[in-house]
């Protein structure tokens, strides 16, 4: 599961823990029902002020921090590029 699906669920608990709808939402922060619904889904590739809004209402802040490098493994490998 991708961070942004991630983000997106656990921002859909708290909107449904604070008794909101995707359109109570959305209106309080102005903008259309459809973002907060690709938001919520990991969809979201749209303006990142529209997207701290909504983290801010829900919360949030947004942050950012280093990620070490995956290293991936022979058999890892060999798999993805299997000549089938």
């Amino acid at each position: 599961m991708l961070y942004r699906e991630k983000i997106g669920l656990q921002l859909k608990a708290v909107r449904k823990d604070k008794k909101m709808s995707q359109s109570e939402a959305a209106d309080c922060i102005g903008i259309d029902r459809s973002i907060v619904s690709k938001i919520e889904t990991g969809r979201y590739t749209g303006s990142l002020k529209i997207y701290e809004r909504y983290l801010a209402l829900m919360g949030y802040v947004l942050t950012v921090e280093t990620e070490e490098p995956q290293q991936t493994d022979f058999d890892t490998l060999s798999e993805l590029f299997k000549d089938d």
